[in-house]
């Protein structure tokens, strides 16, 4: 495959995903690529501008992180397991809620120092603010 000639195969039709094995079905709002399958969140690597279809990797890019942008808008940080590569999709309407949610957290849950005592306190400010409310 050339990496200089655009190949646009239908970006719009459905795919089993090679990370879960599910079937993903195009998107209907909000898009005009689907370039991740919203059960696990995977993507394959087969772009290099969207929708070009150029890259040669053909790696899982799995998710590793979300991104918050300025208008709110969340995208996923996705990493590609086989050349390294790293880009940011937008989320879609159907993508898994629970599983952005639990990527969006885990930084909280995996602190790189002991964080009872910040939690403590956290929780002791919030009843505070609790009252001053009342």
């Amino acid at each position: 495959m050339t990496r200089n000639k655009i190949i646009h195969t239908n970006p719009q039709e459905s795919f089993i995903c090679k990370s879960c094995g599910k079937a993903v079905t195009p998107l209907k709002y909000g898009g005009q690529h689907r370039n991740h399958c919203p059960h696990c969140l995977c993507s394959c690597h087969v772009d290099i501008i969207p929708g070009d279809r150029r890259s040669c990797c053909r790696g899982i890019m799995k998710p590793i992180s979300v991104h918050v942008q300025k208008n709110g808008e969340w995208s996923i940080i996705h990493k590609c397991y086989q050349c390294k590569t790293i880009k940011i999709n937008r989320i879609a309407y159907d993508d898994n809620e629970l599983l952005l949610l639990t990527i969006a957290t885990e930084p909280l849950v995996s602190l790189p120092f002991p964080s009872k005592n910040i939690i403590s306190t956290l929780h002791k400010f919030s009843l505070e603010k609790g009252k001053e409310n009342e």
